[in-house]
């Protein structure tokens, strides 16, 4: 081996290194993140749950509620089933 070779070797070596680091740093600061946002609640600022200026009251208006997406059996496209319209098809189940 050659004193090149062997200065590459040790250079991809650091490099893996530095950046299996820096990866894991990454990583580490967006558990941080997703930990603080899961103890803040739900009526801290930043979160779009309510409207601005909307009182407590008028807060479950604005609310957002996720749905499970359904696979149409007649077009193969997905959709949520209480806000689905047809798809067209004369079978389609969803707009009805």
């Amino acid at each position: 081996m050659s004193l090149s070779k062997i200065l590459l070797l040790a250079l991809v070596i650091g490099a893996v290194w530095f950046g299996w680091r820096w990866i894991n740093r990454v990583q580490e600061i967006g558990r941080a993140r997703t930990a603080a946002r899961r103890q803040d609640g739900p009526n801290q600022p930043g979160r779009r749950d309510a409207a601005p200026g909307a009182s407590s009251r008028d807060a479950g208006a604005y609310a957002v509620e996720a749905e499970d997406m359904e696979k149409c059996p007649e077009c193969g496209a997905y959709v949520a089933p209480r806000s689905a319209v047809s798809c067209g098809r004369p079978a389609c189940p969803y707009g009805r």
